[in-house]
């Protein structure tokens, strides 16, 4: 059994699903949304969080990690380094590369989940928030849900998305791959997450602030796993796509 349980727009889910791709392997897929969870699902994962990976009687819940196994367990190229320094770098790009996507988290937030969200009436919205099995999880997406973010925290977030931009252009600079000389889960991870900022940040992240990442971005979406990832997807890999097409006329 090799099911993975997901959400088109997680970039948890994503890392995952591009880690598939890289190895070559087919999982079912079963999509799982926030508050619609059943009852079969929450047996497996009480907590409701997705991506859920099922392989065999094997159940994993965190994302990361969850690559990592894919990569320990399955033929295909190795997305973690066998030198323990190299993997130590790897692991610590991977830390701070899901730190610095709060910031981002805020922006698809405003652009995509919460015009969504309040297009439901309030008592729909909190029977749905309702279904939500962990209660620190239904007290975050109400607060998500129900607010307004000003533009002064737009712009912090804006800011620090485009910090993290900086930061791995500087990296970019001295190696190929974030962390070194060859394609490792840093990469796949960094990528799940900051696939668009030239659309998201381009005052941030363009030809003349973040060339090093640019073309590190432009070689990710070439990737035939990211291809492969994205044509599968619905709107959001339409974008992407399109973005990745734009990088390459671009370059």
């Amino acid at each position: 059994m090799r099911t993975l349980y997901h959400l088109w727009l997680s970039p948890y889910a994503r890392k995952v699903r591009i880690a598939l791709k890289e190895k070559g392997l087919e999982f079912e897929l079963a999509l799982e949304r926030v508050w619609e969870r059943r009852p079969e699902f929450l047996a497996m994962n009480p907590a409701g969080t997705v991506p859920t990976l099922i392989h065999g009687k094997r159940i994993l819940t965190e994302s990361t990690p969850m690559c990592e196994y894919i990569d320990a367990v399955f033929d295909g190229p190795k997305l973690m380094p066998a030198d323990p320094a190299a993997r130590y770098r790897v692991r610590e790009w991977c830390r701070r590369t899901d730190m610095a996507a709060a910031a981002l988290s805020v922006l698809g937030w405003h652009s995509f989940l919460g015009p969504m969200l309040k297009q439901k009436s309030e008592e729909e919205l909190d029977r749905l928030i309702a279904r939500i099995p962990l209660k620190e999880r239904r007290i975050a997406w109400s607060a998500a849900a129900k607010s307004t973010f000003t533009e002064e925290q737009l712009d912090d977030a804006r800011a620090k998305v485009g910090a993290w931009a900086a930061e791995m252009d500087r990296q970019l600079a001295r190696t190929p791959y974030l962390a070194g000389e060859t394609y490792t889960l840093a990469d796949l991870v960094a990528f799940a997450n900051f696939w668009g900022l030239p659309r998201t940040v381009p005052e941030y992240a363009n030809a003349e602030r973040t060339p090093h990442y640019l073309s590190w971005l432009r070689h990710m979406h070439a990737r035939p796993a990211s291809i492969r990832l994205f044509q599968a997807s619905r709107s959001l890999g339409q974008m992407a796509l399109g973005l990745g097409a734009e990088l390459q006329e671009a370059a």
